[in-house]
């Protein structure tokens, strides 16, 4: 197989699996707020990459796209975990009846801010903001609800598609920019 060819399927598979250690980190945390709300035990969620050995996740000079995409528009620790609770709910079958459980109603089988604001490490306030990146950027969409906290959040599918390492121009800007081919191994 050829180096570029090894290197690339190495980089989609450790992006791959990086993403659903972490999509598994925040279910972990509706599992325990879940738990905590009901007064039962549960086991604390485990550190983000835990299930990546530290030279797999160093074998590429590549980020993961959920670094990457961090980087880029300036999350914050919380912000990174509500995108990843949002694309939970893409990404992994059990989403939406943890989400049920976490809110106690069968009407909300998807993320809000309110959950989030709950459940997630490090929250804040600032991250509803239209003017904070999760919604300036439109890397999640507010659908319509009765009120901010409880209406439905959904990530927009060309972030979802970014992060699990597949890249293509948005429609939305067909016309408006010219491609320029990277160099980049997994492009």
């Amino acid at each position: 197989m050829h180096t570029a060819e090894a290197t690339t399927r190495t980089w989609h598979e450790l992006n791959q699996r990086r993403l659903m250690t972490e999509v598994a980190r925040v279910r972990a945390a509706i599992a325990v707020y879940v738990a905590s709300r009901s007064g039962h035990n549960a086991v604390e969620a485990h550190e983000p990459g835990e299930d990546l050995r530290e030279s797999e996740v160093h074998h590429t000079a590549e980020p993961a796209a959920l670094d990457a995409l961090c980087v880029s528009f300036g999350l914050s620790a919380f912000e990174r975990d509500v995108l990843l609770l949002v694309a939970g709910m893409e990404l992994e079958a059990g989403f939406a009846s943890a989400c049920t459980a976490a809110q106690g109603d069968p009407r909300r089988a998807y993320p809000t801010f309110g959950l989030a604001l709950a459940l997630l490490p490090q929250a804040h306030w600032s991250a509803v903001l239209p003017t904070a990146p999760l919604r300036r950027w439109r890397l999640l969409e507010v659908g319509q609800g009765d009120t901010l906290m409880t209406s439905q959040l959904r990530i927009d599918e060309r972030i979802l598609h970014y992060l699990t390492g597949l890249s293509y121009v948005d429609e939305r800007l067909v016309g408006l920019v010219d491609v320029i081919e990277s160099e980049s191994p997994h492009s």
